[in-house]
């Protein structure tokens, strides 16, 4: 009988990849994580909308922002939102902290957006509030590509592809 040469032992043990970011266990501090996370992004989304630019400029602005959050921030970030949509279906406090955080956003560009309609820079047709929260779902729709890293379009292409939408004579 033949034996078989024995395998090399490794050089080195392979390397495991580093775990995610802990989710936090209970629903206070994941509450607490997601208002820290997501404060900054809203209120750099409300200085542009406020911001004296014109509307098409502060509209991309703020798409940039929220698309760069949802769609192109850390892995962890878009875990952290992940997680929290799904204990809201059960908790009222995840609901109430992420509908405020949303609303927030969606309430910034919807103001841009009036302010683009009514000086002709966007169609006369538009409606504000449903745009606004047809950008929200792109931007939304982005975390979820972002947690299989990837998807077949980048967020800064449906940036662009939105704002032409809006524009006048688009």
């Amino acid at each position: 009988m033949k034996r078989k040469a024995p395998r090399p032992a490794p050089v080195s043990p392979p390397v495991p990849p580093p775990a995610p970011a802990p989710i936090p266990e209970s629903a206070a501090d994941t509450v607490r994580a997601i208002e820290e996370r997501f404060a900054p992004i809203v209120a750099a989304v409300d200085r542009v909308a406020r911001g004296s630019e014109s509307p098409a400029v502060r509209l991309e602005g703020a798409m940039e922002i929220i698309f760069g959050a949802h769609g192109q921030s850390d892995p962890d970030f878009s875990e952290l939102l992940l997680a929290g949509w799904t204990r809201a279906r059960r908790d009222k406090h995840h609901r109430l902290a992420l509908a405020w955080q949303r609303e927030q956003l969606r309430l910034a560009l919807q103001e841009i957006l009036q302010a683009g309609t009514a000086s002709g820079a966007f169609r006369k047709d538009l409606d504000a509030g449903a745009v606004a929260a047809v950008i929200l779902g792109a931007a939304e729709g982005c975390l979820l590509q972002a947690a299989t890293q990837g998807g077949a379009v980048p967020p800064g292409e449906i940036v662009r592809t939105l704002l032409s939408l809006t524009l006048s004579g688009a």
